[in-house]
C-alpha cells in the first residue's frame, strides 16, 4: 500500500466515523421522543390550539429534526452530516403522514378533486427544503454552543486534577449551570403560556372570583336562603382532592386502558350518606384544565363559599386516542367508541364506586371547544343520562372543529348530519326535550362561535327546550373559560334546585 493510498484511507476513515455517528445520535434523539410519548403530547397540544393532526405531525417532526441535528452536531463538531442526520429523522417522523396523504390524493375522484403532479412535487421540495433548513439550523446553533461547552468542561476537569477551586476556571461552568436553569424554569413557563393562557402560572392557586361574570343566568340573589340553596345545611369546606382511574380503552386499536380524572369534594366522605350531583368534561384531562384555569381551586372556592353544592368532577383524557381528535363520537368504521365509553362506561363507573345522586337531573356534561361541541351532542343524544349541557365556545355542526374533526364520521354525510346538534335538536321528542337544560357560553361578536351560538339559541327557543345564555365579554379561549365558569355552574345549580334534585 502506498503513501498516498494510506492517506486517502486515513482521511475517509474520520469522515465515516462522523457519519454513522450523526446517524446514530440523530436516530436515538427521534426514537427517544418517540418511546417518552413526547411526539404524542405535543401533538396532542398543537391539536388542542387548533391545528389538524396532520400539521401537528409537520411542525414538531420539524422540531424534533432540528433537535437531533443538534445533539449530532454536539457530538461530532461538524455541520453537514448531522444537518442530514437531522434531516433523516424528519424523513422519518413525517414520512408515513405524506405517503398517506399521497395515497389519498392520487384516489380523489370527484368534489374532492383529482391528483396533480406538479403540486406534488412542489409539496414534496417544500418538504425536503423545510426539513434540510430546519436541521441545518439546529445544527448550527449547536456547534455554536460547542466552544462554550468545551470551555466548560476543560474548566471542570483542570478544577478536579487541581483539586481546588478557581472561581477562574468556573466561570464559564456556572455561567452555563445558570443558563441551564433559567431554561429549565422558563421553557415550561412558555409553553404554558403558549397552549393555556399567557397569565396561567400568575393564577395558580387563586381560583377566579366567584360570581356572575356576564351574561343573563337565572336570577342569584347574594341572600338566597337554604330553601333556595338547600346544599347550605351541609355545606363543607376546605380542599377538594383528585384521584385517577383506568378503565378498558374504547378503541381497538391503541393503548389498553383509558385513564379518568375524579374531583372528589371538599368534605366527601365515602362512608357518610351523602350523595353529589357529577359534572362530567370532555375531551381533556383534569391537568390540562388545572393548568389553564386553576380548576382544583376554583370548584373549592365555588363550593365553600356556597355559590354551588359540593358535586364531584370527572375529566376525561383521551389523548391517547387512535383517532386523536375524537369529537366524543363512535367512529363510523367501528375502531373507536367514544360517544358509548363516556355516555356508558364512564358514567357507571362512578356511579358504582362513588356517592353520586344517579340521575340524568343531577348530572351535567360541560367542555369547550371541542368539547363544548362533545357537551351539546352528548346530551341530545343521552338525554336521560346527560340532564345538563354546558357548552363553552361550542360549534353546532359535526366536523366544524377542523380539518380533522370530521374523521370520526369518514365524510359519511348522514352520519355527520346525526352527529350535528343543530340538526339533532330538532328531531329529539318533546318528552326528550324536557329533560335537557342548556346554558350556551360564547363571545356573541365572534364569528363561527358567537353566530352557531346564537343560531343554537334560537332553535332551543323555537323547539321549546329549557336554555339559559351566557354573553361572553371574551372570545374562544381559555380565558373566556376562566371567566364564565362561576356563572355557568351556579346557574346549573339553581337548575338543580329547581328540580328537587337535592330532595329525598
Amino acid at each position: 500500500m502506498d503513501t498516498e493510498e494510506r492517506s486517502s484511507r486515513s482521511r475517509v476513515r474520520p469522515v465515516l466515523v462522523s457519519i454513522a455517528l450523526a446517524a446514530i445520535v440523530a436516530a436515538l434523539v427521534a426514537a427517544a421522543t418517540v418511546l417518552s410519548g413526547t411526539i404524542n403530547s405535543a401533538n396532542a397540544t398543537l391539536v388542542l390550539m387548533g391545528f389538524d393532526t396532520n400539521r401537528a405531525h409537520l411542525i414538531i417532526a420539524l422540531l424534533i429534526g432540528g433537535a437531533a441535528a443538534a445533539a449530532a452536531a454536539l457530538i461530532t463538531n461538524r455541520t453537514v452530516w448531522p444537518a442530514l442526520s437531522g434531516f433523516g429523522a424528519v424523513a422519518a417522523l413525517f414520512g408515513y403522514t405524506f405517503v398517506s396523504q399521497t395515497d389519498n390524493a392520487l384516489k380523489a375522484t370527484g368534489a374532492a378533486g383529482t391528483f396533480d403532479l406538479n403540486g406534488w412535487l412542489l409539496t414534496a421540495l417544500a418538504l425536503v427544503m423545510s426539513g434540510l433548513i430546519s436541521s441545518w439550523a439546529g445544527a448550527t446553533l449547536a456547534l455554536a454552543v460547542r466552544p462554550v461547552l468545551a470551555q466548560t468542561g476543560a474548566a471542570v476537569r483542570e478544577t478536579v486534577r487541581g483539586r481546588r477551586i478557581d472561581l477562574g476556571h468556573l466561570r464559564a461552568p456556572l455561567a452555563v449551570v445558570l443558563a441551564g436553569l433559567l431554561l429549565v424554569v422558563s421553557v415550561p413557563v412558555f409553553g404554558d403560556m403558549v397552549n393555556f393562557t399567557t397569565d396561567a402560572r400568575m393564577l395558580h392557586g387563586a381560583p377566579p372570583k366567584v360570581g356572575l361574570a356576564g351574561g343573563e343566568p337565572a336570577p342569584k340573589a347574594p341572600g338566597m336562603t337554604t330553601s333556595q340553596r338547600p346544599w347550605r345545611s351541609w355545606q363543607p369546606s376546605g380542599g377538594g382532592s383528585v384521584y385517577t382511574a383506568d378503565l378498558p380503552a374504547p378503541w381497538t386499536n391503541g393503548p389498553p386502558t383509558e385513564r379518568i380524572d375524579i374531583y372528589l369534594p371538599p368534605g366527601y366522605n365515602p362512608d357518610s350518606k351523602q350523595r353529589y350531583p357529577v359534572v362530567y368534561e370532555a375531551p381533556f384531562p383534569y391537568d390540562l384544565w388545572d393548568k389553564s384555569i386553576n380548576i382544583g381551586a376554583a370548584l373549592d372556592s365555588l363550593i365553600d363559599s356556597g355559590k354551588i353544592p359540593p358535586v364531584i368532577a370527572v375529566f376525561l383524557d383521551d389523548l391517547g386516542a387512535p383517532i386523536l381528535d375524537t369529537e366524543c363520537a363512535n367512529s363510523v368504521d367501528g375502531s373507536q367508541r367514544m360517544d358509548t365509553f363516556i355516555s356508558s362506561t364512564m358514567v357507571s363507573y362512578v356511579d358504582s364506586n362513588y356517592k353520586t345522586i344517579a340521575k340524568g337531573t343531577a348530572r351535567a356534561i360541560t367542555g369547550f371547544s371541542e368539547g363544548g361541541y362533545c357537551a351539546a351532542i352528548l346530551a341530545l343524544r343521552h338525554p336521560a343520562v346527560f340532564g345538563t349541557s354546558i357548552p363553552f365556545s361550542a360549534y353546532y355542526f359535526a366536523g366544524e372543529g377542523n380539518p380533522e374533526s370530521g374523521r370520526p364520521f369518514a365524510g359519511s354525510p348522514s352520519a355527520l348530519a346525526d352527529a350535528s346538534p343543530m340538526i339533532l335538536a330538532a328531531r329529539l321528542s318533546p318528552a326528550d326535550r324536557a329533560k335537557l337544560y342548556f346554558v350556551v357560553i360564547a363571545q356573541p361578536s365572534q364569528p363561527l362561535y358567537g353566530s352557531e351560538a346564537a343560531d343554537f339559541e334560537r332553535l332551543l327557543n323555537a323547539e321549546s327546550y329549557q336554555f339559559v345564555s351566557l354573553k361572553a365579554d371574551l372570545p374562544h379561549g381559555w380565558d373566556q373559560v376562566r371567566s364564565e365558569l362561576p356563572a355557568a355552574l351556579e346557574a346549573w345549580a339553581t337548575h338543580m334546585t329547581a328540580a328537587k334534585v337535592f330532595q329525598g
